[in-house]
C-alpha cells in the first residue's frame, strides 16, 4: 500500500485479519475447537483482534460525545474491554507457547 500524496509506503494501521476456518456442517465452534479442528490459539487471537476493533471504535466514538453522564458510562466500558482484551491476548500468548 502506497501513500498516494507522497509515493512511499503507508505504516500498517491495523494487524492481519484473523485466521478463519470452515466448520463442518452441524458442529459449533466449541466442539471444533475441543476436537482439534479449529486450534484454540487461533479462536483466541480472534478474540483480541476483535476486542481491538472494538475498543479503537468506541474510543472514537467517546471523543464525539457532548454528554458528560455518556461519556462516563462508554469510559467505563472501554476500561473493561481493555481489561478483558489484555488478559485474552496473555491467554492466547500462553496457550500458543504450550503447544509449541
Amino acid at each position: 500500500m502506497f501513500s498516494a500524496r507522497y509515493g512511499e509506503p503507508m505504516k500498517k494501521l491495523v494487524p492481519d485479519p484473523p485466521h478463519v476456518f470452515e466448520l463442518p456442517q452441524g458442529k459449533s465452534l466449541s466442539r471444533a475447537i475441543s476436537e482439534g479442528i479449529v486450534p484454540m490459539e487461533f479462536a483466541l487471537m480472534n478474540v483480541t483482534h476483535y476486542l481491538m476493533f472494538a475498543y479503537s471504535d468506541s474510543r472514537r466514538a467517546l471523543e464525539r460525545i457532548q454528554d458528560e453522564e455518556t461519556r462516563q458510562l462508554l469510559e467505563h466500558g472501554l476500561r473493561a474491554m481493555q481489561i478483558a482484551w489484555g488478559q485474552a491476548d496473555a491467554v492466547a500468548l500462553a496457550v500458543e507457547r504450550r503447544s509449541q
